[in-house]
C-alpha cells in the first residue's frame, strides 16, 4: 500500500460544501438567523402607547428651562429622560423629570440605585405609566401659560376694574383683587430643587398618564443596562448556549513514519462544539467567562470539551456622531478530544482519535445601539493536535502531530436583543479556520 493513500480528507472540496455536508447543526442556526432577521425587520421600532412602562422620577422644577437642562444632562450621561408638565395635588403645576421608559420593575430599581451611586440625584421614585410625552419640545410661551401663578390663584374670582368711578364707602375692586392675590401667593409652595418634591411612598401606586405619545423620545431604551461595547455590566451574570461548526486548516509536523512534504497539508480537522458559557462582569470594561460542553463529528462519539476567556473593552464613544463606536480585546482557550471516522483521498477508511487545544486572540472594532451590535476584527490563532490514525482492516497505526497552517485571520458578527435580557449572536471566522457560531444568551 502506498503511503499516499493514507492522507486525510479531500481538500479539493470547498469549505461551503463541507459545511453543509458534514453536519446538520448549521441548518438549525441558519433557521434561527432567518427568524431573527425577520423579527428585526417586521417588529415596529416604536413602543406601544397602550403599554405600561416604569419611569424613575428624579426631581421637579417650577421653571421648565431648569427641568429641560437637567434632563439633557442625564441624556448625555446615557440615561434617556423626558420632561412632563403635571399638576400635582395641593402643590400646583410642576415640570417633572423622568428617566425611562423601562420595561421591568427590577431594572427600574437597579437604575434608580445607579443614579444615586453616581451622584446624579439624591431622590428617586418609581412610577408605572403609559408612554410619557416629552414636554421639553414645547415652547416656553406654552409653559408660562401653565405657570404656578395660575395654580396659586385657582378658585379666586378676579374682579375686573370698573370703567366708572366706584361708589363712596367701597374699596376699589382692583385693590381687593390685588390683596387676594398677595394672600394666595403667600400660601403657594416655593420653587424647589431636585429633592424637595417627594411622594409619601418610595414606589407610589401606578397612575396612568393621560398624555400618550406615539413615539418615544430619541435615545429611549427598554433594555438592560450593559457594560462597554458588548460586555455585560459590572456584577451581572450571563448564561449562553453556543453551537460552532469549524474546519481547521492544519499541517502535519511530525509522524512516527516518514512522510513526503506534499502530504503535510492534507489533514484538515472538522468538528462541532456545543458549549455552555457562564460569564461574569468584573467591571463595565472587563468580562470573564468559562465554558464546558461536547466535541463531536456528525453527532457521534461525544467527548468533553472545555475552556474559558476574557473580554477587555478599551473604550466606547458615549456622545456625538460616533456614539456607540467601541474597540475591545478578547482571548479564548479551548481543549478537548475528538473521535471520528473519515475516508482518505484513495478511498480508504480510517478511525481518528485526537487530543487538541487552541488559543485565539482577537482585536475587535464594533458599533452598538440599544437593540443590536455589529462588529469585525482580526484574530491570532494557535492550534495543536495529537492524533492517532488507524485503518480498521490493518494493524498499521500512525501517530501525528499537527498545527495550524495560518496564524492570522478575520471574523465578524451580529448581536441582536430580543427581550431586555435575551439576545442572539451569529459570528463567522475565516483564514485561520473556517467556522460559524450561533449563540442564545440570557443576561441576569
Amino acid at each position: 500500500m502506498k503511503l499516499a493513500t493514507l492522507t486525510g480528507s479531500n481538500r479539493n472540496h470547498s469549505w461551503a460544501r463541507a459545511l453543509l455536508g458534514r453536519t446538520c447543526s448549521i441548518w438549525w442556526w441558519t433557521l434561527i438567523s432567518l427568524i431573527t432577521v425577520s423579527w428585526a425587520v417586521t417588529t415596529p421600532t416604536h413602543l406601544s402607547a397602550a403599554q405600561q412602562y416604569y419611569y424613575i422620577h428624579t426631581g421637579s422644577f417650577r421653571a421648565k428651562e431648569n427641568a429641560t437642562k437637567v434632563a439633557r444632562d442625564l441624556q448625555q450621561k446615557g440615561y434617556p429622560s423626558v420632561v412632563s408638565g403635571e399638576r400635582v395635588q395641593n402643590k400646583g403645576y410642576w415640570y417633572r423629570i423622568y428617566v425611562g421608559p423601562i420595561s421591568s420593575l427590577q431594572q427600574a430599581k437597579l437604575q434608580s440605585s445607579e443614579l444615586k451611586k453616581k451622584g446624579l440625584t439624591k431622590y428617586t421614585a418609581i412610577y408605572k405609566k403609559s408612554l410619557i410625552q416629552d414636554d421639553s419640545e414645547k415652547t416656553v410661551r406654552t409653559a408660562k401659560k401653565a405657570a404656578p401663578i395660575a395654580t396659586a390663584t385657582a378658585g379666586i374670582k378676579r374682579s375686573q376694574p370698573s370703567k366708572t368711578a366706584p361708589s363712596a364707602g367701597k374699596k376699589p375692586p382692583t385693590m381687593q383683587a390685588s390683596k387676594q392675590r398677595v394672600e394666595a401667593a403667600k400660601k403657594a409652595p416655593p420653587t424647589v430643587s431636585l429633592t424637595e418634591e417627594r411622594p409619601k411612598e418610595k414606589y407610589p401606586p401606578a397612575k396612568p398618564d393621560a398624555k400618550i405619545s406615539e413615539k418615544p423620545s430619541e435615545g429611549t431604551s427598554e433594555l438592560q443596562r450593559r457594560g462597554y461595547g458588548r460586555n455585560i455590566s459590572a456584577g451581572k451574570l450571563s448564561l449562553s448556549l453556543r453551537q460552532t461548526y469549524r474546519e481547521v486548516n492544519t499541517e502535519l509536523t511530525d509522524r512516527n513514519v516518514p512522510i513526503s512534504s506534499s502530504e503535510k497539508n492534507d489533514f484538515d480537522t472538522d468538528m462541532n462544539l456545543t458549549m455552555l458559557r457562564v460569564g461574569f462582569g468584573l467591571t463595565d470594561f472587563l468580562e470573564v467567562y468559562g465554558e464546558i460542553g461536547a466535541c463531536y463529528d456528525d453527532f457521534e462519539d461525544f467527548n468533553l470539551a472545555y475552556g474559558g476567556g476574557a473580554r477587555l473593552n478599551l473604550f466606547e464613544v458615549k456622545t456625538g456622531s460616533l456614539r456607540g463606536l467601541y474597540t475591545a480585546l478578547q482571548a479564548d482557550y479551548h481543549k478537548g478530544k475528538l473521535e471520528t471516522d473519515y475516508q482518505s483521498i484513495a478511498g480508504n477508511r480510517f478511525s481518528k482519535d485526537a487530543d487538541w487545544w487552541d488559543f485565539t486572540g482577537k482585536g475587535e472594532l464594533g458599533f452598538t445601539r440599544n437593540r443590536f451590535a455589529v462588529y469585525v476584527g482580526g484574530t491570532y490563532f494557535v492550534y495543536r493536535e495529537d492524533t492517532d490514525r488507524q485503518a480498521p482492516s490493518t494493524s498499521v497505526k500512525f501517530e501525528d502531530d499537527l498545527e495550524e497552517e495560518n496564524n492570522f485571520g478575520a471574523y465578524g458578527g451580529l448581536s441582536l436583543s430580543l427581550t431586555p435580557g435575551l439576545l442572539v449572536n451569529v459570528e463567522g471566522q475565516v483564514f485561520t479556520q473556517s467556522s460559524i457560531t450561533g449563540a442564545i444568551e440570557y443576561r441576569f
